[in-house]
């Protein structure tokens, strides 16, 4: 029974998590379906213990699916049937994906394996007493109400910023250790950005980060422990509120045993009363016309108030609801968990004649690089600088980041190497590391050169970034190739947290279109073609390009586009109100 309800939940989670991409209009954005549809269908699928609970759990999903799909045709649009099942078309990828990793995690047994919520039901009851219950139960209930109010309303700007600081206020009361509440500040930092950018490509990323990050939130994190026990412990806490999705429903009916009489006496009366003020509302609707009109404008209220999008809301604010009510629950359940060290030890000699054949290669290509690349020495074969110069960044950026996972991998299998041969190992590592920061500096130069012949795009703007935040993490690769006491996985990841958070904070858009207006008025472009696949946040940049241009067809497109971006309406919904709006909006009065 608890196999149906989960595919019945896992079906639901599909066609919430459907809408939302619908909703942030993100149905073309085919790696965050991918990746969304995965990271649902492993934790609903793996969560399983054995093969067949597994494909039960999968099918049950599948045949809940069905009525949804032939009834969403009849109730909705064209234009929304056709991102809806574009949706489900990427979306098949990320399932079949899903089944694949699920079929192996339950076929080696790794749930069993690493599963950490182990409950004592005696201790339940004694740490979750009534006012806990309740407090929880009120945290789920408002999450689902703001959720759906704030978060998926049209546009939803600084009313995202409003919920993730409703969500600190209330976890403030119910969180065991007060101390994680830090979490909470870049969930606001990501919330930020709906209200200072009009920028999307960020929204569902965000969601998803933001999820990881309420997980990591109780999970222990200790920067002195080498192992990577937490990732197990992070993806477990992931997955752990999929068991507690009934838990509230359990919780209500406990709460209501011996009151149970009133609540049918209670429906009971609602039922005959509506049937009642049906009838009389129909009855002396047709007595008076005024009377008519207005229970007709109350029903048209009440339509709106409950149509399909708002019901779509609800269900979507339900399910976000009880997930995050679990996250919480399971920070209160305590874990039984035997620390496993596995140690892995590696052939020094074979690790040596290995690493020295590598680097002897990349001692070849680095000698090249400063002879060529930044000494600018004329060039055999006849090759030209800016195309041998602009080619291999790519290829280049990918082995810095196998570098540094050899680094790692070979720090680790050798950790209990002592004597001579544990300094040759840490040269060696150290040494492939210095040529690591040579060929960042090779991509880094390559992508200026791409920087200085097209101007800015977003891709380039984002592998700039990429690669300052690299070079900081090369320089703590060094510290911990000379003293491997810390988790550099763990460090890493907050390197990687502090990079998307600042992108979530940088006006991304309005920086590349000034790079791109900055070279058009210079005229070393003869067009904006680019800019105009930009967000609105690029307005005020192209307003510059407006005022200088003389070419009204050029004119007239800005125009048409500034208005297309910001819609030129002032939106009276207070949800909606966001900066870069605001100034758009400003921008296209004034043009």
């Amino acid at each position: 029974m608890k196999t149906f309800f989960k595919g019945i939940f896992y079906a639901t989670s599909l066609v919430c998590f459907n809408r939302l991409l619908i909703h942030l209009d993100m149905a073309k954005n085919w790696v965050s379906v991918v990746l969304l549809f995965f990271i649902v269908g492993v934790g609903f699928l793996a969560s399983n213990r054995t093969i067949g609970k597994m494909f039960g759990c999968g099918f049950t999903a599948m045949f809940a699916l069905l009525p949804i799909d032939i009834i969403i045709p009849l109730v909705e649009t064209t234009k929304v049937i056709e991102k809806w099942f574009n949706i489900y078309g990427n979306g098949f990828f990320g399932t079949v994906l899903a089944v694949i990793a699920s079929y192996i995690i339950v076929k080696r047994g790794v749930m069993n394996k690493f599963v950490i919520w182990r409950r004592d039901k005696m201790e339940e009851y004694d740490v979750f007493n009534k006012k806990l219950k309740i407090k929880l139960l009120i945290y789920a209930l408002v999450t689902a109400i703001s959720f759906a109010y704030l978060v998926l309303s049209e546009s939803a700007g600084v009313s995202v910023v409003i919920f993730s600081l409703l969500q600190t206020v209330m976890l403030f009361f119910i969180v065991p250790d007060k101390k994680r509440l830090l979490w909470c500040i870049p969930l606001f930092v990501m919330c930020l950005n709906s209200f200072i950018s009009l920028n999307t490509i960020w929204r569902i990323p965000n969601f998803i980060i933001c999820i990881v990050i309420y997980a990591l939130m109780f999970t222990p994190l200790d920067i002195k422990n080498v192992t990577l026990r937490f990732l197990v412990e992070a993806a477990e806490r992931l997955i752990a509120p999929i068991t507690t999705l009934t838990k509230p429903f359990e919780w209500i009916y406990d709460m209501t045993e011996g009151k149970k009489g009133y609540v049918k006496r209670g429906a009971i009366a609602l039922g005959i009363s509506l049937v009642s003020v049906g009838i009389l509302s129909a009855v002396l609707s047709s007595a008076d016309m005024v009377f008519s009109h207005s229970v007709g404008n109350i029903l048209e209220h009440f339509s709106d108030i409950f149509a399909i999008e708002a019901i779509w809301k609800i269900i979507i604010g339900a399910m976000v609801g009880i997930y995050l009510f679990g996250i919480v629950y399971n920070a209160y359940v305590e874990y039984d968990v035997e620390p496993r060290d596995v140690k892995i030890k590696g052939d020094v000699f074979i690790i040596s004649c290995v690493m020295l054949s590598v680097l002897a290669v990349y001692t070849f290509f680095v000698i090249i690089q400063f002879r060529y690349l930044f000494a600018g020495s004329q060039l055999p074969y006849g090759l030209n600088v800016t195309k041998y110069a602009r080619k291999g960044f790519f290829e280049l950026l990918a082995l810095t980041g196998v570098n540094i996972a050899a680094i790692l991998i070979v720090t680790k299998i050798t950790e209990h190497t002592e004597g001579k041969a544990a300094l040759f190992i840490k040269t060696i590592n150290m040494y492939l590391c210095a040529v690591t920061v040579v060929l960042l500096a090779s991509s880094f130069y390559r992508m200026w050169l791409y920087n200085e012949t097209d101007g800015l795009t977003r891709l380039r703007f984002l592998v700039f970034g990429f690669l300052a935040f690299e070079l900081i993490g090369l320089v703590i690769t060094f510290f911990y190739i000379v003293k491997p006491r810390f988790n550099i996985v763990m460090v890493y990841g907050a390197i990687a947290l502090c990079y998307y958070l600042v992108l979530n904070l940088v006006p991304m858009d309005s920086i590349i279109a000034k790079n791109q207006v900055d070279r058009y008025l210079k005229g070393e472009r003869d067009e904006l073609s680019y800019v105009f696949t930009l967000s609105a946040d690029a307005a005020s940049e192209m307003k510059r390009a407006y005022d200088k241009s003389e070419d009204k067809e050029f004119k007239d497109a800005v125009l048409d586009w500034v208005k297309l971006k910001t819609g030129n309406s002032d939106n009276a919904d207070w949800r909606s109100c966001n900066i870069s709006e605001y100034i758009a909006n400003s921008v296209y009065h004034n043009m």
